[in-house]
């Protein structure tokens, strides 16, 4: 049960390595979805996971985040970059930072941000049928995939269809394209 005395806060998290138009079109939903409701957004760079090894240093993504952030129009809307993902030494599980959080932050009511691709596939996580359970989410419409009907406390979040990927930019960049068209202007001059 939702407390009302509770900032409701909306937790973004990401590798953002770096971000591309995708992620900004992302945050800028969320914040329109924060914006009358008051909530707070928090991005967060996820850690090391077993499944998916970052590549680059904590300080460069947290600049790319910054600039991000910069190119959203986030007025009205406090918007801060958590790093508790970051600062973790072993393979982080999102039900432990839910845990985490939870008990950081007891003023605090999360709203996490998934895509619908990631719900289908929760119940498999640590504790996923808890998450699928309890976790109030935000989840990103994706192309061929639906929204976990045992996700009892899930609102969709509709952005602009965008294939664009990370993983694009990088080998764009490795092979010396220009990446202008997948990046924001603030992401790109530190790209560049």
């Amino acid at each position: 049960m939702e407390n009302q005395n509770r900032t409701e806060t909306i937790i973004y998290g990401g590798a953002f390595n770096p971000p591309t138009l995708a992620h900004l079109a992302i945050l800028q939903a969320c914040v329109e979805y924060a914006r009358p409701r008051g909530a707070e957004v928090w991005l967060m760079p996820s850690g090391e996971r077993s499944d998916k090894t970052i590549g680059v240093e904590a300080t460069r993504r947290l600049a790319y985040i910054d600039a991000m952030i910069e190119d959203t129009d986030t007025d009205g809307v406090e918007t801060f970059v958590l790093t508790t993902e970051l600062e973790r030494t072993i393979a982080v599980e999102t039900f432990d930072t839910v845990l985490e959080l939870d008990e950081t932050y007891p003023e605090r009511e999360f709203t996490w941000v998934f895509g619908a691709d990631s719900t289908e596939t929760m119940a498999d996580w640590q504790n996923g049928e808890w998450l699928l359970e309890n976790l109030s989410m935000l989840v990103l419409e994706r192309e061929n995939h639906q929204i976990n009907p045992l996700a009892k406390r899930a609102m969709a979040l509709t952005i602009p269809h965008l294939t664009v990927s990370s993983t694009e930019v990088r080998k764009g960049l490795a092979e010396g394209r220009d990446v202008s068209a997948l990046v924001s202007p603030r992401v790109l001059s530190l790209i560049a």
